[in-house]
């Protein structure tokens, strides 16, 4: 799949080019008729990136043709592959999110069993085995992200969130506090939070 889109990739670059040239336009031309960088226009010709959706109606006009013409059957296809990609990237971190939300619902019952009076065994035994498969289902999607970052190049958090929101890989990234504060440092948030799902996981047998 991933040498499939290059070579789409490749081909729609080649006929932006081609189509770009005979309309007597620079890079830099374009780039401005279309409001999007030069550079942008040069991953786009030369296959880095695949050209969007938003884009791909104004190059379409400027350069006298149409969409379907740019994109050929091969594009249309790539098009599609990386729109089913962030799609299939929304619904994992989605599950993701849900289990987590789950798993701690799950610890606040158990601690309630704790404290409530009378016989909760059975039903505390029941809960906690619950959480157990929570927190597997949880390790599982953290495996599954991690693979999907691979599979796609996306080398860190930022590039994660950049191909989620349709960045182009070389465009400077916003200098807000999620790319600049949160997302740097991941893994050491991610960290704090499997300790503090460790507390969570614990806490109910330092209750009893």
């Amino acid at each position: 799949m991933a040498e499939e889109l290059q070579s789409a990739r490749q081909v729609v670059g080649e006929r932006v080019r081609e189509r770009r040239e005979a309309a007597g336009l620079t890079q830099a031309e374009l780039a401005r008729r279309v409001y999007v960088s030069r550079q942008t226009v040069n991953n786009w010709e030369t296959g880095k990136t695949l050209i969007d959706v938003q884009s791909l109606t104004l190059v379409a006009d400027v350069l006298g043709t149409s969409a379907s013409e740019l994109l050929g059957e091969r594009g249309a296809r790539a098009v599609r592959a990386e729109t089913e990609s962030r799609h299939e990237l929304v619904v994992l971190l989605g599950k993701a999110a849900l289990v987590y939300v789950l798993f701690f619902a799950v610890s606040v019952v158990e601690i309630m069993l704790i404290l409530r009076p009378g016989d909760t065994y059975r039903a505390r035994q029941a809960v906690n085995l619950v959480r157990l498969a929570l927190m597997f289902w949880l390790l599982w999607y953290q495996h599954k992200v991690t693979r999907f970052m691979r599979e796609h190049d996306l080398p860190s958090a930022e590039r994660l969130v950049g191909f989620l929101e349709g960045r182009d890989p070389d465009e400077r990234l916003p200098h807000n506090f999620l790319y600049s504060c949160l997302l740097p440092v991941w893994q050491f948030w991610l960290f704090l939070f499997d300790i503090l799902l460790l507390v969570v996981l614990l806490l109910p047998t330092w209750l009893v």
